[in-house]
């Protein structure tokens, strides 16, 4: 039904994909709950980002070991807890 009526003949649809690589920035946003998401919503307001492209505010306690410049942050503010928000952002950059 949909076969090519001349097989003998074979086109393929190429086009030349730029050349380019990426560069990765990573935005961190930690500190309290609320001071986090309204800079989220500060960022989208401004077009920089969509909300939706930030993760879940996740919750970060002073003891978890792997956060030891959370740590240093939360010694200097006296916060005690906190949360965690990341956002990914590539760029093309153009290789001339």
């Amino acid at each position: 039904m949909f076969q090519d009526p001349n097989p003998e003949v074979v086109t393929s649809a190429t086009f030349p994909l730029p050349s380019y690589g990426q560069e990765i920035v990573r935005h961190i946003l930690l500190g309290d709950r609320r001071a986090v998401e309204e800079a989220i919503h500060r960022l989208s307001s401004t077009g920089y980002c969509d909300r939706i492209e930030w993760s879940r505010p996740v919750p970060v306690q002073p003891n978890t070991p792997s956060f030891e410049a959370f740590l240093q942050a939360v010694e200097e503010t006296g916060s005690r807890g906190g949360v965690i928000s990341l956002m990914t952002r590539r760029r093309g950059v153009s290789q001339g």
